[in-house]
């Protein structure tokens, strides 16, 4: 059979043959064509929009790179740190649209739409977020590689349940690995960070009156303005 007319893999490519891909002038597939598929099926950068603690970031990206080095790379949020790149020591932890994500193991492209959240993102001006202060005050660290991973693993789990069980606790950080052993001050840490938040949540609805109302105002008949009802 003729040079022509042999795929770029050595199997025959002919008219009726088996898995018979696209063909360039001459005969031959195109480089890099994946048999059975379109040429134009793989791009190598994709068009993505993204947010990024609360920034929109809107450009093209490698078909090929993670979040992980999006994010460090690209973005300069080198909180987000890269330790095994196989899913198993959670310090490359962020939350993508309200989950709690390995960025090792995500496709930047695969974020098109999407929110993140890195440790960068969390303090508000001069002021550390509770979690974040919590750590410190609960010297929830040591090397601190793997603390902004832990930080964003407690972040997700009391977004998503404010009252944590230390079983919970210890349950949401079990992706998360700590070589120096921290392990028991961090759950007190996120422990503590759920009671300031609750705390906190407390104090505000307090001010607002148990109803919502500001002040707990009345409108001169006994009943509450504004009052929701029931």
């Amino acid at each position: 059979m003729r040079d022509e007319e042999r795929r770029i893999d050595g199997r025959p490519d002919g008219p009726g043959a088996e898995g018979g891909g696209p063909r360039r002038a001459g005969g031959r597939s195109p480089q890099g064509a994946v048999p059975g598929l379109p040429a134009t099926a793989f791009h190598p950068s994709v068009a993505v929009r993204l947010e990024v603690n609360g920034e929109t970031w809107v450009g093209e990206v490698p078909a090929t790179e993670t979040l992980a080095t999006f994010l460090r790379d690209r973005l300069g949020l080198t909180g987000t740190k890269i330790g095994c790149e196989e899913g198993n020591c959670g310090a490359c932890s962020v939350i993508l649209d309200g989950a709690l994500v390995y960025s090792c193991l995500v496709l930047a492209a695969a974020c098109d739409g999407g929110r993140v959240e890195t440790v960068e993102g969390l303090a508000r001006e001069d002021r550390l977020h509770p979690v974040q202060e919590a750590f410190v005050a609960e010297d929830a660290l040591q090397c601190g590689f793997c603390t902004p991973g832990q930080i964003m693993a407690v972040k997700a789990l009391l977004d998503r349940e404010p009252r944590p069980t230390p079983e919970q606790v210890q349950a949401a950080l079990a992706g998360n690995l700590c070589r120096c052993g921290a392990y028991p001050r961090i759950v007190k840490a996120a422990l503590r960070a759920a009671a300031t938040m609750a705390g906190g949540a407390e104090t505000a609805a307090s001010r607002r009156g148990d109803d919502g109302s500001a002040d707990g105002a009345t409108d001169g008949e006994g009943g509450t303005r504004g009052a929701p009802a029931r």
